[in-house]
């Protein structure tokens, strides 16, 4: 069995561990914990549980990322990370050094940029990548040896290989682009094509493979679906 490299999506984590953990908890010095405990306690379950043999915790360094500058309204309707939050970074990061794991935070990018530029370069070295994540974008990452785990949905995680990703998506990793941007997302403020969801981008990827071939056969749909794919075209 090659050695695997466990790749940590501590904001995805982070933010999850706040949102569900509404408990006043807090430090000798009134600081909220809320976050750090929630966060903490699913590290220690993927220590425990998986016991990799390299594993490494990433964080989103603060500031503006090439995206910001490619798409100047990429993530505009997000509302600001709540400031009891990001007051409990420090305390993550504290965390992580104290259990002596890598920690990395690279300005300019995102954690999601430097989970995939590593797990491309542990392929390259012979080692198996383990994404921990509930990220959906990091899907497109997927192969044979990278797959995503999220530790905290189901028994025992949920593990996402290629044939997960082709049943979710109607085609394999390499095409998980075309299908979010036909479904777009909210959350990073990416409009899609009005009126596609999961299910009609799953058939359109399905039918069609990528978005090139589909507008390539424009023609071959008919009605309201047609007609909001032209002119949403450029989105």
């Amino acid at each position: 069995m090659a050695e695997r490299l466990y790749l940590i999506d501590a904001m995805a984590f982070a933010f999850r561990s706040f949102y569900a953990i509404r408990t006043a908890l807090s430090d000798a010095q009134g600081r909220p914990t809320n976050a750090v405990y929630g966060f903490a306690r699913i590290l220690l379950k993927v220590l425990r549980e998986q016991q990799p043999s390299h594993v490494a915790v990433v964080f989103d360094a603060p500031g503006k990322t090439f995206r910001d500058e490619l798409y100047p309204d990429y993530k505009a309707t997000r509302r600001e990370t709540p400031p009891e939050l990001k007051q409990q970074f420090p305390m993550m990061h504290e965390l992580v050094e104290a259990l002596n794991l890598p920690l990395l935070v690279v300005p300019g990018v995102e954690a999601d940029d430097v989970m995939g530029t590593l797990a491309r370069q542990a392929e390259a070295a012979g080692l198996d990548a383990v994404l921990v994540s509930g990220d959906k974008d990091l899907l497109q990452l997927v192969t044979d040896r990278v797959r995503v785990f999220d530790p905290s949905k189901e028994e025992g995680g949920l593990w996402i290989g290629p044939k997960e990703v082709t049943e979710r998506f109607g085609a394999g990793p390499g095409h998980v682009i075309d299908a979010l941007a036909l479904i777009g997302d909210t959350a990073d403020n990416i409009p899609g094509v009005r009126g596609i969801g999961d299910k009609t981008a799953r058939k359109l990827i399905e039918q069609y493979g990528c978005l090139e071939n589909l507008y390539d056969h424009l023609s071959d749909i008919k009605g309201k679906m047609r007609e909001r794919l032209e002119e949403d075209r450029d989105q």
